[in-house]
């Protein structure tokens, strides 16, 4: 089925407010169909531009601000500082010990060594090309049709193992790797650079488990689920002087 088709009716069926965004890794960047800006900017604000404003960009390790979020994707070869564990002593953790084994929970392609040159990311409706991954952000009902969309034919647990840390791009490169779903807790990074509100998490899957998604929305009644209805058919409690008397009625 069409890119475009599928991406309206996930749309639709959750009722997303903001674009799914497709992310595609290059380990050549000339293959890439169109340049890098020239501008210093994170994995998350290139995500929030493309969910929000419709736009797609193009990611080099040397223009992306955050080097955690780069490790994450294979831009880099994960830093000293991270697998030391130095990084989140005071931030995050106690000490450098902690600190390891917390980075060492945070998924990173860069921990294999460097394995990509350039990232394209985009509103996945706009992308030319066939993304690796798919990203999208919801509230919690959302992201629960999601996974019940995942489980309907396979009856799989999503993956949701987070540290909250770099969760975007660790949630990315886990997917890229393992091509399975993730679920995970946007990072305070995400919410300071890239507009990610308070309520939102985020659901990655592969882009060919795009049609099935959206087929298994359909199949689970579509858009009909969004809202959940509250079941209102019970009789309200005393409600003091506020409450209907007959002497009201005459």
């Amino acid at each position: 089925m069409d890119k475009a088709i599928l991406c309206e009716r996930l749309v639709r069926y959750l009722r997303l407010y903001t674009h799914p965004v497709g992310v595609k890794l290059y380990k050549d960047r000339s293959l890439v169909p169109r340049r890098a800006r020239k501008e210093t900017r994170n994995i998350c604000q290139f995500i929030s531009q493309a969910r929000y404003q419709d736009r797609i960009s193009v990611g080099y390790a040397e223009f992306i601000m955050c080097a955690i979020g780069a490790s994450c994707l294979g831009l880099i070869k994960t830093p000293e500082v991270f697998t030391s564990g130095k990084a989140a002593v005071g931030r995050y953790c106690k000490n450098a010990s902690v600190g390891k084994k917390f980075f060492e929970n945070t998924f990173k392609i860069g921990d294999s060594g460097k394995q990509y040159d350039a990232v394209l990311i985009g509103s996945l409706r706009r992308l030319s090309v066939e993304p690796d991954v798919v990203v999208v952000y919801g509230q919690p009902v959302q992201i629960m049709r999601l996974i019940h969309a995942h489980v309907h034919d396979t009856g799989e647990k999503i993956s949701a193992d987070t540290v909250a840390e770099a969760a975007v791009c660790s949630s990315i490169a886990w997917t890229h790797t393992y091509k399975k779903p993730a679920m995970g807790i946007p990072c305070r990074g995400d919410r300071a650079y890239g507009g990610t509100q308070p309520s939102e998490i985020v659901f990655t899957f592969p882009y060919s488990e795009l049609e099935r998604l959206v087929s298994n929305l359909e199949a689970l009644g579509g858009e009909d689920t969004l809202p959940v209805a509250p079941h209102m058919d019970w009789e309200t409690p005393n409600m003091g002087d506020y409450a209907m008397k007959k002497e009201y009625l005459l």
